[in-house]
C-alpha cells in the first residue's frame, strides 16, 4: 500500500499532464488499498486473499463536456496515457445543461476522526481468529454449520482538483457477515461493520445467526396478507438503504425516488430521525471531504418525520438551486453512512407491540416496480417468524416481501433502543447503516414463487 506522500506525488504528475490538454477542469483520485478477505464454510476457514492495488480515478470537463473513467496503476509510465484517455473520454460527451465548475476549496475541514487501525497491517492474523470465533460460537449455540464472510480494508487516498483543493485520507474498515445452518430452510444470518478490528462483536453476531437457524426448524406456511412486523437490525438496514438512495437529488430528478416533490412533508412519524453521518467515529465510510473537494458534515434526511434535505453534488446543487451538501459522487451524490436515531423500546417491547405478527430478519433481492412509488419487493430469509402475545410461535417460509417504502415509514410504529451498524454485500446502495430494530403495522406480504 502506497503512503500518502506517493500518492500525492503521482497525482500532481498526472494533474501535470492534464494541465496540456487545455481543459476547463480536472480532478484526480488516487486510492492505495490494502484488502484481506477470509472466508469460511462448513464450520472451516476456506480462503484467504490478500490484495494491494493502487488505482486512479480521473475526471475531466471542456466546454461543459464532463467524462470520468478508472485506470490501474502498474508503474510511472502508465500516468502519460492518462492525457489520451481524457481526450478519448470526451469525445461523444454531450455538454450538460446543469454544468457548474469544480468548486474552490473551503477554509475549513471537520478533523478526521479515525485513522488506519493498524492491526489490520501487523497482526493481520487476527482475522482468522475473527473466523474461528464466529465458528465456534456458532456451534456453541447450536448450530449445525456456520459460513461467513470478513473483509478489511486498509486504506490511502488523495483528491486534487483543478479548482486547488489537495488533501488526502488515511482509513480503513472491516465488516464479518455470518450466516448459520441447521437444515436447507433452517439457517440465520447476522452481520457488524466499524473502521477498526476492536469493535467487532463476533460472539453477537454468531450467537444471533445461529439462534435464528435453531428457531428456524420448526418451520410452517402462513397465508400471504399484511402483518404487524418487526424487523430486526439486519433486515432494517436494507431498507435503510433505499431511503439513502432515494435522498439523492440525482435520484430525485432522474425519476427514481419515491422523496420527489416531498421535500418539507411529513414522510413518517415523528419518533423517526435518519441523518447521514460520515464523521462518526466508528463509522464504516469516513469522510471529511467529498469528491469535489466540498466538507462533509452530519445531515439530517429525516427529521422527526419531515423529510428535510435531498444530497447534493455540484451539478444537482445548481439544477435544484440548493446549497451543495457534500455528497459527491462525480457523477451522482449519494449517501456516506446512514444512522438511524434509536428509540426506546426493548427488543421484548417491539414484539409485545405487533400483537399478532411478523419478524423479518434480512431482506434480500430488492426489486422495485415502480420507483417514483416505491412500490417494491424483497426475498426474506434468515429467520421468518411467527410472533403472538410477545412470543415466536415458529418460523415462517413461503412468504415475499411486497410492499410500499413511503406506506411503511407512516406506518412506523415502534423503533428499538439497541443499536449495530451494518454493512455487507447485499445491501442495495451499498450503504452502511447503524440502526435499531424497528416495528411497523400492516405490512405486506405475497406468496414466493
Amino acid at each position: 500500500m502506497l503512503k500518502i506522500d506517493e500518492l500525492f506525488t503521482l497525482a500532481e504528475e498526472a494533474a501535470g499532464e492534464l494541465k496540456k490538454l487545455d481543459l476547463d477542469g480536472y480532478a484526480i483520485l488516487v486510492l492505495s488499498k490494502l484488502s484481506r478477505q477470509v472466508r469460511f464454510a462448513a464450520n472451516k476457514i476456506s480462503v484467504t486473499k490478500t490484495w494491494d492495488e493502487t488505482t486512479f480515478e480521473v475526471l475531466v470537463e471542456k466546454d461543459q463536456r464532463v467524462s470520468a473513467f478508472s485506470i490501474g496503476y502498474a508503474s510511472r509510465e502508465m500516468i502519460p496515457k492518462i492525457a489520451q484517455q481524457s481526450i478519448e473520454a470526451l469525445k461523444n460527451v454531450p455538454p450538460r445543461q446543469d454544468y457548474a465548475p469544480l468548486p474552490e476549496p473551503a477554509s475549513k475541514y471537520p478533523e478526521l476522526p479515525v485513522t488506519i487501525d493498524e492491526t489490520l497491517l501487523k497482526t493481520p492474523e487476527k482475522l482468522l481468529d475473527i473466523a474461528q470465533t464466529a465458528i465456534n460460537t456458532g456451534l456453541q449455540e447450536g448450530a449445525k454449520k456456520i459460513a461467513g464472510t470478513i473483509l478489511a480494508n486498509a486504506y490511502n487516498f488523495v483528491l486534487i482538483t483543478s479548482a486547488g483543493f489537495q488533501k488526502g485520507i488515511s482509513a480503513s474498515n472491516i465488516y464479518l457477515d455470518v450466516r448459520a445452518f441447521m437444515t436447507k430452510e433452517a439457517t440465520g444470518h447476522a452481520s457488524v461493520a466499524s473502521n477498526k478490528i476492536a469493535d467487532i462483536n463476533v460472539d453477537e453476531v454468531a450467537s444471533i445467526a445461529a439462534r435464528d437457524a435453531k428457531i428456524s426448524e420448526n418451520i410452517k406456511a402462513i397465508d400471504p396478507g399484511r402483518y404487524n412486523t418487526v424487523f430486526t437490525i439486519d433486515a432494517t438496514a436494507s431498507l435503510m438503504n433505499l431511503v439513502g438512495g432515494a435522498s439523492s437529488a440525482y435520484a430525485v430528478d432522474a425519476g427514481f425516488s419515491f422523496f420527489i416533490k416531498k421535500l418539507g412533508t411529513q414522510v413518517a412519524p415523528e419518533m423517526l430521525t435518519i441523518e447521514d453521518n460520515p464523521l462518526s467515529p466508528n463509522g464504516y465510510h469516513v469522510r471529511n471531504f467529498d469528491d469535489e473537494g466540498v466538507p462533509t458534515r452530519k445531515l439530517f434526511i429525516i427529521e422527526k418525520g419531515v423529510l428535510k434535505s435531498y444530497l447534493h453534488n455540484r451539478f444537482t446543487a445548481k439544477k435544484f438551486n440548493a446549497e451543495h451538501t457534500g455528497h459527491a459522487g462525480w457523477l451522482f451524490p449519494h449517501p456516506w453512512e446512514i444512522v438511524v436515531l434509536p428509540g426506546d423500546a426493548s427488543w421484548e417491547e417491539l414484539l409485545e407491540s405487533i400483537g399478532k405478527g411478523l419478524i423479518v430478519s434480512n431482506a434480500t433481492y430488492i426489486r422495485f416496480q415502480n420507483y417514483v412509488t416505491g412500490d417494491f419487493s424483497a426475498i426474506i430469509r434468515d429467520g421468518v417468524f411467527y410472533v403472538e402475545n410477545g412470543e415466536i410461535k415458529h418460523a415462517v417460509k413461503g412468504l415475499r416481501l411486497s410492499d410500499n417504502v413511503p406506506r411503511m415509514l407512516q406506518n412506523l410504529i415502534g423503533l428499538g433502543k439497541e443499536t449495530r451498524q451494518v454493512y455487507h454485500w447485499w445491501l442495495e446502495w451499498g450503504i452502511p447503516v447503524v440502526t435499531s430494530a424497528l416495528a411497523i403495522k400492516d405490512v405486506g406480504f405475497t406468496k414466493a414463487i
